[in-house]
């Protein structure tokens, strides 16, 4: 990846994360400031986070269709998913231990307005259209969710693009994890754009 291309990379995560900033402090009623510290491309068949496939996580997955097919994901380690859930509906930092509905249908609406502000960011700037649809959420091993989505989106040849993120709560940080999944003749139309746009 050239160093322009890396650096539109960037420009996407910045707005993405502005836009996300906003919509989740007025969701939570508190001031909340999403960072993006390190953007990659990865193979899906790599280990796409510094997380054992056997540690137990909370993914939330959307699938994409338009002009480019695959998936966005937000995943969150098992600690942090229930960190923040402490945040969006006020408990005691600490507290969730067991996501409850509420819980469950918290993350969800996080995963829809973060994968989303990625989504509608990378479809701007790139201008193809990208249609995103209702977002689910997976509980098990790190493994089994990633390879649960590439199955299903027949992604196994393709690449992703990483973004490592911060949720800055006024109490407590939470880390997560934005993969924006697509098969490989997707992501070369993605980098064609780029390459023409230079």
């Amino acid at each position: 990846m050239t160093e322009r291309k890396h650096l539109r990379l960037i420009e996407i995560a910045r707005l993405a994360s502005e836009n996300a900033s906003r919509a989740l402090s007025k969701l939570s009623g508190e001031k909340i400031r999403v960072d993006v510290s390190k953007v990659e491309i990865k193979k899906n068949q790599d280990t796409i986070f510094p997380i054992h496939p056997e540690a137990m996580v909370a993914g939330v997955y959307m699938p994409v269709t338009g002009e480019i097919k695959g998936a966005s994901l937000l995943v969150f380690p098992e600690k942090m998913a229930g960190e923040m859930c402490d945040c969006l509906v006020r408990r005691e930092a600490g507290t969730t231990k067991q996501l409850t509905e509420l819980d469950k249908s918290a993350l969800k609406e996080v995963g829809n307005i973060i994968c989303g502000s990625f989504l509608t960011v990378l479809s701007n700037t790139l201008k193809i259209k990208i249609i995103e649809h209702v977002p689910n959420l997976s509980i098990d091993m790190y493994g089994a969710v990633v390879d649960q989505i590439v199955a299903q989106f027949a992604l196994s040849e393709g690449d992703a693009l990483v973004f490592e993120v911060k949720f800055i709560f006024e109490k407590v940080p939470v880390d997560g994890y934005v993969v924006l999944i697509f098969g490989i003749e997707e992501l070369q139309a993605v980098i064609k754009v780029f390459e023409e746009s230079e």
